[in-house]
């Protein structure tokens, strides 16, 4: 099964990744930059996804990796650092979009906006003594990340763009498709009907809950890209900024965006689902303790909720917590793995739908799978501690009288998880 979920993490690369890092810094202190360049590359690619490849000529090394939708080229020789990738065509020159290349080429650190010829370009370059690993890192993560997202919006905005370059996709079978374009249309549709059963201003926490809970959901199971994807994080930065706007007005606001995002024809969602490749991670690294602190500051929600027999709230809560982590942070694999499982679980028929074969919960009777939950655990956890030795999960306290004292008893012994490396 190819389907993916998810964003894409470099975050907690293993011990013999970590290890070609550090020949990359000892071996460019030592002024041997063909083979710090060669480590370095080595420490940049996922062997599971082929994102990168580079060959070496004499003096000479050229490089491609993958972010997304686009494909980075560069050049290693005796005495410089070269790496680009095409954002967009123009048949004209505007004044519109030249601006804006002017104003965010302010923001970057490392690279630039160019034109040459009838493109854009996204750029970077440094003398070779100049480029360590480290700031060979940062510097073809911004490029990478920016052009993977700024080629989308671009060619949105202005008319006078035309989008380039898109090898880095791969289209989905037309099934996959439909079943994900079902089920976005059904998770927006059911949340919009609770959302309307309720008091905007005494269940505005309900109804925060339920449209993040949206978000995060759609993200990680759905995986949209380009345009829905930054439809998502823009709802989502909205929400969290401080503006000192009201939870009812955010909400509202919210609201709305799901609304304009379930009326944009199915075309739209469709052409917008497939799969890439990538190098660098959106969402910052964090340790499990980030998953601690997001427990900490949701898990005491639930019991209004369960006590006052909104259940189906206490639901999202757990789902919620899961989601947000996901989205927000590069978390370690076990982590990963484990909220992954979680949504398995509570959205069993979705993966049902999509041709899984694993069946943890019976939805028609509310019956769980114990033995294939707890088996699954067990793999997960045996796998990590390859990793994290300390890592254990008590699958004996888990209880399995109904989902939410599931997901209960679930998120806390996650939230128990040790992750420390002796």
């Amino acid at each position: 099964m190819t389907i993916t979920f998810g964003r894409f993490t470099d975050a907690f690369k293993p011990k013999a990744k970590i290890d070609f890092w550090s020949q990359a810094e000892k071996l460019f202190n030592e002024k041997k930059y063909a083979e710090s360049h060669d480590a370095f590359f080595n420490y940049l690619k996922d062997d599971s996804l082929n994102n990168l490849s580079w060959k070496k000529e004499n003096s000479r090394i050229d490089f491609e990796l993958q972010q997304g939708s686009k494909t980075i080229h560069g050049t290693i020789n005796e005495n410089k650092i070269d790496a680009e990738t095409k954002i967009a065509h123009f048949e004209n020159l505007s004044v519109s979009f030249m601006r804006r290349l002017m104003e965010m080429n302010y923001s970057l650190y490392y690279t630039r906006f160019a034109m040459k010829d009838d493109a854009i370009y996204i750029k970077f370059d440094s003398g070779i003594e100049d480029g360590h690993p480290r700031k060979l890192y940062y510097a073809l993560r911004e490029l990478s990340i920016r052009a993977d997202k700024q080629d989308d919006l671009l060619v949105d905005e202005f008319s006078a763009l035309k989008p380039v370059d898109t090898t880095g996709e791969e289209e989905i079978p037309a099934g996959e498709k439909e079943i994900k374009y079902t089920y976005y249309k059904k998770w927006i549709e059911d949340a919009l009907k609770r959302i309307s059963e309720l008091k905007t201003d005494s269940f505005s926490g309900a109804i925060s809950y339920l449209l993040l809970d949206l978000l995060y959901k759609i993200d990680y199971l759905i995986v949209p890209e380009g345009s829905f994807e930054n439809e998502l994080e823009k709802i989502s930065w909205s929400y969290f900024t401080k503006d000192n706007k009201p939870f009812e007005e955010k909400n509202r606001e919210m609201k709305e965006a799901f609304e304009k995002l379930l009326a944009k024809p199915r075309e739209d969602l469709l052409k917008d689902l497939y799969r890439t490749k990538a190098t660098f991670g959106i969402a910052n690294p964090a340790p499990h303790k980030a998953v601690i602190d997001a427990i900490n500051s949701n898990i005491n929600n639930v019991k209004w909720y369960v006590d006052n027999n909104y259940e189906d709230i206490a639901w999202i809560i757990f789902e919620y917590i899961a989601g947000y982590a996901l989205f927000s942070y590069g978390l370690p694999k076990p982590d990963i793995s484990l909220f992954h499982l979680l949504y398995n679980i509570t959205q069993q028929d979705y993966f049902t739908a999509l041709g899984f074969k694993e069946k943890y919960y019976d939805t028609a009777s509310k019956k769980f799978e114990e033995k294939a939950i707890k088996d699954k655990i067990n793999e997960i956890i045996k796998e990590g501690a390859k990793q994290f030795p300390e890592l254990k999960f008590n699958t004996d306290n888990l209880k399995f009288d109904n989902m939410v004292s599931f997901l209960r008893s679930y998120i806390t012994e996650i939230q128990n998880l040790n992750f420390n490396i002796p």
